[in-house]
């Protein structure tokens, strides 16, 4: 089989257009309402720069938290299960996530995991399709998204936990404004598309 998802994990309309909607727009849109409400001042040359500097705080963080939550639709089609939330490495490690899959924590903490801050833990087993051959390939990972909060960007720690030489780690970074399932298709070689329920049928965006 070329591709096989778990299409009951796929997403509403909504929810999907929500994020992307928050992810794409929040910080065009702080800039224009800066610019809206403070026209008459920017144009006697008074920025009023600490007040953007708040929007755009707020702006970054929404699209920080909104890549972390897309980026967790493309990874959850692929995961057996759902993922989980954790705070802390140790919450990982101890999680009954990677105790019903028998993830080999003793390799995993040798590769080095992200020590605090919320993050999404996904089990991606499946098989998807290579972009570049359209060959199947096998997916076996562990997957961990962090949201970096302070910039418009989402950090992913993909693990492929074997046993010594057959194990791996990849971490890449989601930034603001690439879309987020191009920018895991490509670190992946691994085509990720998202599922669309409506009515009760799914369709691949």
């Amino acid at each position: 089989m070329s591709e096989v998802v778990y299409y009951t994990h796929g997403t509403s309309p909504v929810t999907f257009g929500a994020l992307l909607v928050l992810y794409y727009f929040s910080i065009p849109l702080a800039v224009i309402f800066w610019y809206a409400k403070y026209v008459s001042y920017i144009k006697k040359r008074d920025f009023k720069l600490k007040k953007l500097g708040i929007y755009l705080i707020v702006a970054i963080f929404i699209t920080s938290i909104s890549a972390y939550e897309l980026a967790g639709i493309y990874f959850y089609i692929h995961s057996p299960a759902e993922g989980i939330t954790c705070y802390t490495s140790s919450c990982v490690l101890s999680s009954e996530l990677l105790k019903r899959y028998k993830v080999n924590t003793t390799e995993l903490e040798r590769l080095g995991l992200p020590k605090i801050g919320p993050m999404a833990v996904y089990r991606v087993y499946d098989t998807g399709r290579d972009p570049e051959t359209f060959l199947p390939k096998k997916m076996d990972y562990l997957v961990i998204v962090k949201p970096l909060i302070i910039v418009p960007a989402a950090r992913v720690y993909v693990y492929h936990v074997g046993s010594g030489e057959n194990s791996w780690k990849k971490s890449f970074t989601i930034v603001w404004p690439l879309q987020p399932g191009s920018v895991i298709t490509e670190n992946l070689k691994t085509e990720f598309t998202v599922i669309i329920v409506t009515g009760g049928e799914g369709s691949g965006v």
